[in-house]
């Protein structure tokens, strides 16, 4: 991949870790009697609610105050967070060291979404037909793959493993 893709794909995972990671502050940021961080935390909410339903009987809450996203959607961040600090820890250290094309690479991170995919996607249609609602924390959990799974392709595509 081109070195502007490679550098936007390190740009996004680190995006999202930053993202993630800040989830639990940027609620509590609100209520902050620092202007500054009380305006980070209010825009944080409303960047959230382009991206998410925010609805609060899905959400957590810290502070007293709701995440600027819902449970599933901060599970794909914390995720994206923690497949973050893996990619960087391991799959850059084994740079160098390739046994497979970058084809094959490819269709092996095309397997790994899709597997990683079907937890959220089962539970989402488990709730969309209506036969159970799981509560936020099973939200959470079934998403943390998909985030995982999303940063580590990232992290290939940066480090140019990918086409």
């Amino acid at each position: 991949m081109d070195p502007v893709g490679r550098r936007a794909a390190l740009a996004l995972l680190s995006l999202a870790a930053i993202w993630g990671l800040a989830l639990p502050w940027l609620a509590c940021a609100r209520e902050s009697s620092l202007p500054l961080l009380a305006m980070t935390g209010r825009a944080a909410f409303a960047l959230g609610h382009v991206i998410c339903h925010q609805r609060p009987e899905r959400s957590f809450f810290s502070c007293g105050l709701q995440w600027p996203v819902c449970g599933r959607c901060s599970g794909l961040y914390l995720g994206a967070a923690a497949g973050a600090v893996l990619a960087l820890a391991i799959g850059w250290r084994a740079q160098g060291r390739r046994t497979t094309t970058p084809d094959s690479d490819s269709a092996r991170w095309r397997r790994m979404l899709l597997v990683a995919a079907l937890p959220t996607a089962v539970l989402w249609t488990i709730e969309f037909v209506g036969i159970l609602d799981p509560g936020t924390i099973v939200r959470f959990a079934l998403a943390l793959p998909l985030g995982m799974a999303a940063s580590g392709w990232l992290a290939a595509v940066a480090r140019g493993d990918l086409r």
